[in-house]
């Protein structure tokens, strides 16, 4: 399986990387707890929301899911250095926890402008 299938399937899916893996599991099994993985791919109950690119020479891409009644899940894929992952019962809450707030202002900003998210969430 790989990403645009997992979607298509209504489930999420992220790209493990070998020293991220143990931390992005967990996250993610703070909103989803079925996961299941397929070489490198880590499937979940999750729908993205939101794709975002890279931005700042430091984020290649991320993606924003949201995972039923169990909160929301934002995945970073960092150019330099261990992507990351972070999670919350409220979109506020996930924002809250990333360890880069800039990084967490820039995916609020573009939330916002798609509509997902109120100015004041963050």
């Amino acid at each position: 399986m790989n990403k645009l299938e997992a979607a298509r399937q209504g489930k999420g899916a992220i790209e493990l990387q070998e020293e991220s893996a143990e931390q992005v599991r967990k996250v993610v099994a703070e909103v989803s707890p079925e996961t299941s993985e397929d070489g490198n791919l880590l499937i979940f109950d999750g729908k993205r929301i939101l794709e975002g690119h890279g931005f700042n020479l430091e984020v290649n891409c991320f993606d924003v899911y949201e995972c039923g009644e169990n909160g929301y899940l934002l995945h970073t894929y960092m150019v330099h250095g261990s992507n990351w992952a972070v999670s919350g019962k409220t979109i506020k809450q996930m924002l809250k926890r990333a360890p880069d707030q800039r990084i967490a202002k820039r995916v609020h900003g573009i939330m916002v402008q798609k509509g997902l998210a109120s100015f004041q969430s963050h």
